[in-house]
């Protein structure tokens, strides 16, 4: 199923969302074109295929592109095809998030030998080859960087390269780079910035003179880029910058160590085949790569450094290695992570460990990069129509006895609290409405949006809060789930839970509501839900006097029990004693 984005919604956004860059003289993209299908119009060429449909992409769409000149601004298109610049906004909001424009050039600016060029920024090659700035532009929509071709062909004319290892594979590579970015023989004419990078193949014969590189660009802040291949396979990375990233003993450690059991499923990497299982590194007798797996190398190497370098193409650089089986093309990610006690990178002392913890792995495979390699592009995922839905969604537990809640009444959270001597000593219905409602319920829904009254990623509400009464004066004794879309409990069960305190909140998170959107990043996300829904309950308690104790140390296994919960999908985030 393919992925919707809506003119509304995106318009509704461009007007306040600053990572939306609506194009402010929009220009169609080199390379691609819009072609009408019967009542639908689609985008061939972007890096993606997209089709416009509704009335407004059958009657206007196509005129409203052709006055996209990269020179008319949007009030001019809006004069020239005769419709509401607000409306205009919209629909170049859609196309811009498409892939279909992009920004036009400044004018004065020097000319390119592109064909129906637009003209590149002053700091961009005076003379692009019409592939290249073809490439960059139609492919550029992959990453939301550049508002421009023009401004990735200025990153590539200011991008040093300096090729280290085997001297096939960099002679290869060289060729592969030739008129796209400088590439320098020593060391020494490699500039200290941001745009210089040091790649170096390492292989059987190469691999000695890997050490004495390495430490000196650690030592000289060097970025450096390590690519180790074999007769059969190629491990592209670690990307190594003092900055930011583990060294490079610690992004390889994984190559020498038996990884644990169940660490990372292999993945397809864009369609280069069907994904396997990478074995590990094994070592030939002799390094017999032929031509053309020389080609091959070059060229994966080549793609990836013009992606980190002109920031139009995207790469699991700098914070992952891929590693490629080269017959099937197949590839499987492998995140870096610092050891503890590692005296190059690390904080901790002590030993150094042989590999890095789950835990270290889990948060390196879900880090964010650095700003510069931020593909900001990403951030359109909130606009799909299948994640925004996500706020609509809201379980229900059909078969379960509902036990309605007194409404929330917000207005006794207002000035001051009550001295505690002057509070009542127990906790009573519209205690527990309250404070349900404001840590976990809905505020309001109008708009095309849903209002919470507690702050949720993704506007999702993954936190899922539980009560088990244990006090008849407050709630029959069992185990309740609150449901937020009608404020009210759905009983689970009648059965008591062994222990003291009359009320026990508990905050599950809705792992599978969550990873649809945001994958593996949504455990994470899920506790931090859990966390923040649990200090709102805290300042309702602290507001209304009520007794409350965090539970730093619970059982899982015997609240899943008895909640029926399964700590896979719905893993427990927080636990409250109130009362």
């Amino acid at each position: 199923m393919g992925v919707e984005l809506k003119a509304e919604a995106l318009g509704r956004a461009a007007g306040r969302d600053k990572q939306i860059a609506v194009p402010v003289r929009p220009v169609l993209r080199k390379g691609v074109r819009l072609r009408r299908s019967g009542d639908a119009l689609y985008l061939d060429g972007a890096d993606k295929r997209q089709a416009f449909t509704g009335r407004f992409a059958r009657e206007h769409l196509g005129r409203l592109v052709d006055a996209c000149d990269g020179g008319t601004t949007r009030a001019g298109i809006a004069a020239k095809v005769g419709l509401d610049e607000a409306v205009v906004l919209k629909a170049l909001a859609l196309l811009w998030a498409s892939g279909a424009l992009e920004e036009g050039a400044p004018s004065g600016a020097p000319p390119s030998d592109a064909p129906s060029s637009d003209a590149p920024l002053s700091d961009a090659p005076s003379s692009v080859s019409p592939e290249l700035a073809c490439l960059l532009s139609r492919l550029g929509n992959s990453t939301g960087v550049n508002p421009s071709w023009t401004d990735a062909a200025a990153r590539l004319d200011r991008t040093t390269v300096h090729l280290a290892g085997d001297r096939d594979l960099v002679a290869a590579t060289a060729r592969c780079l030739d008129g796209v970015v400088e590439v320098v023989d020593d060391l020494d004419d490699l500039p200290l910035d941001t745009g210089a990078l040091v790649v170096f193949f390492e292989t059987r014969r190469s691999r000695p003179h890997l050490a004495d590189l390495r430490d000196r660009c650690w030592l000289e802040r060097r970025p450096l880029l390590r690519v180790r291949t074999d007769a059969t396979s190629m491990t592209l990375g670690p990307y190594v910058d003092p900055t930011f990233t583990p060294c490079l003993e610690c992004g390889t450690a994984p190559e020498t160590h038996e990884e644990p059991e169940g660490y990372g499923e292999p993945q397809a990497y864009e369609g280069y085949g069907e994904p396997q299982a990478y074995e590990g590194y094994e070592e030939p007798e002799t390094y017999e790569a032929a031509a053309d797996g020389h080609a091959l190398v070059a060229g994966l190497v080549a793609h990836h450094v013009l992606a980190l370098s002109s920031r139009s193409i995207r790469t699991y650089l700098p914070l992952d290695s891929g590693i490629v089986d080269l017959t099937t093309l197949a590839t499987r990610y492998r995140p870096s992570a610092t050891r503890p006690g590692c005296p190059t990178c690390s904080f901790s002392k002590g030993t150094t460990a042989a590999v890095a913890p789950d835990s270290a792995v889990y948060e390196a495979s879900i880090a964010l990069p650095v700003r510069r390699f931020l593909d900001t592009n990403g951030h359109l995922a909130h606009f799909q129509s299948k994640n925004m839905n996500l706020q609509w969604q809201f379980r229900d537990w059909p078969s379960c006895p509902r036990v309605p809640l007194p409404a929330a009444d917000v207005t006794r959270l207002a000035g001051a609290p009550a001295p505690a001597e002057d509070a009542p000593g127990g906790v009573g219905p519209s205690d527990i409405a309250l404070l349900l409602a404001v840590a976990f319920g809905i505020r309001e829904r109008s708009d095309g949006w849903v209002q919470r009254w507690t702050a949720a990623g993704g506007n999702i509400g993954s936190a899922t809060a539980y009560l088990v009464s244990r006090d008849p004066s407050v709630l029959p004794v069992g185990g309740y789930a609150y449901r937020e879309k009608d404020h009210d409990l759905a009983q689970l069960t009648a059965e008591a839970l062994p222990g003291e305190a009359p009320l026990l909140l508990v905050v599950a998170a809705n792992l599978k509501k969550m990873g649809s959107k945001y994958g593996t990043f949504g455990l994470r996300l899920s506790f931090c839900d859990g966390g923040v829904a649990l200090s709102s309950a805290r300042k309702v308690a602290d507001r209304l006097n009520l007794p409350y104790r965090l539970v730093t140390d619970w059982d899982d296994r015997a609240l899943t029990t008895y909640l029926g919960l399964s700590a896979a999908e719905e893993p427990l985030t927080a636990v409250m004693e109130v009362g």
